[in-house]
């Protein structure tokens, strides 16, 4: 009898760490804010804004994220793959037919660092152009999982004994979207290789939870046909508790427009409650593809509270480029920071506006705007340019921009009359009133 006990022990031991490390995962990814208004947790940082940073720089940016209530960092991808076959790696690699990108482990610095300030890093595994578009063959993309797989191989023995809570997590940096995956076929190819790495993950990490942040577009379907690729998608994938779907709002990108987030949050949350353990987060967008600017925080925090229903986390794509005080002016973190702080952001004060606007048509078929900045650009961030009542141009400060007085509209005169009006407008989004002028085209000679 005891004998019979003594050999049915290892197999306990086993099914009770596993146990352990399910409810450890879960208990990690759950969004524990005593706050009762949504705060971004986490941010995506690429190896193009870090590649010169030291340690003082790393400390700086990583203080900033403290500040505001974030412990996460989403750093990929590691292996890049550009449209000539050429791979860069951004750590000192041993896998054959790769090109180191930097002098420097950025790899280390960013896990040596996110220690020291008690954070937990999503590492992202490998990338190939290729992927966008979309005429590979199954093949091709499984032997990117397997190449995946030997990274995280690499990974895992170079960084997880040094950093062993702070290596945490692998992200898969293979961007899904809803139109190429509209069969089920093609559902089936991306279940295939999904299960390639989430398997072999599973292996080596089984601590760690896997991530994936697709993204939508509604002119290519509808939200509930969303709903059903990745309810068929879940329904073969081997995702363990604790793995998180966090899909891109897209409202950055220009993928889903602000009032459509709600019906398209909300049938995603369905598709992720068919399997069961699997976390929803948000990848909320801190930019605006239209120009590639920083978003007004105003808009930014719209999105995470139409979210809030749905997940139990926020990232940003992303904080630390568009936002922190190391890329852009200090004003969009002390806006955030009051608004972490109290809930609200600072909306009582209104921007002057711009002084002497002069447009004028010159004879290479473009139309320029000058104006005069206010006195105090204390708490401006840019300037919106409209054309016949239509936003056409963003003009925003940068650290290394301090004056912004002139836009040139490409446009081919007309002989038409056209309104333009400038207005500028905080951090917070809050615009001033508008500086206009009627213009009848006239070409000068």
């Amino acid at each position: 009898m005891y004998k019979s006990v003594l050999k049915h022990i290892p197999y306990f031991i086993v099914l009770i760490s596993f146990i352990i490390l399910a409810c450890k995962r879960s208990d990690d990814n759950s969004w524990n804010s005593s706050k009762p208004y949504p705060i971004a947790d986490g941010t995506f940082i690429q190896d193009n804004l870090v590649a010169k940073w030291d340690d003082t720089q790393w400390q700086k940016e990583l203080g900033y994220l403290k500040e505001v209530g974030m412990h996460y960092l989403v750093f990929a991808p590691t292996l890049h793959t550009d449209n000539q076959g050429i791979s860069t790696i951004i750590y000192p690699e041993s896998l054959p037919g790769v090109n180191v990108k930097y002098q420097a482990d950025l790899v280390d610095n960013c896990l040596r660092n996110a220690q020291k300030a008690g954070f937990k890093v999503f590492l992202g595994l490998n990338f190939n152009e290729k992927w966008w578009s979309a005429s590979f063959t199954p093949e091709w993309l499984y032997g990117e999982m397997e190449i995946g797989n030997q990274l995280a191989d690499d990974l895992t023995k170079r960084y997880k004994d040094l950093y062993k809570e702070t290596m945490y997590g692998w992200y898969w940096v293979w961007e899904v979207d809803n139109l190429n995956c509209t069969t089920t076929e093609r559902q089936d190819v991306l279940t295939r290789a999904l299960n390639l790495n989430i398997d072999h993950l599973n292996l080596i990490t089984p601590s760690m939870p896997f991530m994936l942040c697709p993204f939508v577009n509604y002119r290519v379907g509808s939200s509930n046909e969303n709903r059903k690729m990745w309810q068929y998608v879940f329904s073969g994938t081997h995702f363990r508790e604790g793995d998180i779907f966090a899909p891109q709002d897209c409202v950055g990108a220009g993928g889903l427009e602000l009032d459509m987030v709600d019906q398209w949050f909300s049938d995603m949350n369905e598709a992720v409650k068919s399997k069961p353990g699997l976390l929803y987060w948000s990848d909320s967008e801190t930019f605006d593809q239209r120009f590639w600017t920083s978003a007004p925080l105003d808009r930014f925090v719209e999105q995470l509270r139409i979210e809030k229903p749905y997940v139990s986390n926020f990232l940003t794509f992303a904080y630390s480029h568009y936002y922190s005080p190391l890329k852009n002016l200090p004003g969009y973190h002390e806006a955030y920071l009051e608004y972490v702080k109290t809930g609200s952001l600072p909306l009582d004060v209104i921007p002057p506006p711009v002084d002497n606007l002069i447009v004028f048509s010159d004879s290479q078929g473009g139309i320029n705007l000058s104006w005069q900045e206010p006195k105090s650009k204390e708490h401006i961030a840019g300037y919106y340019i409209y054309k016949d009542d239509i936003l056409i141009e963003n003009l925003q400060y940068k650290n290394n921009i301090s004056s912004i007085t002139d836009f040139m509209d490409d446009e081919s005169p007309d002989n038409q009359s056209h309104k333009f009006e400038v207005c500028s407008y905080t951090f917070s989004g809050v615009t001033s009133s508008k500086n206009s002028i009627n213009l009848k085209l006239n070409i000068i000679n």
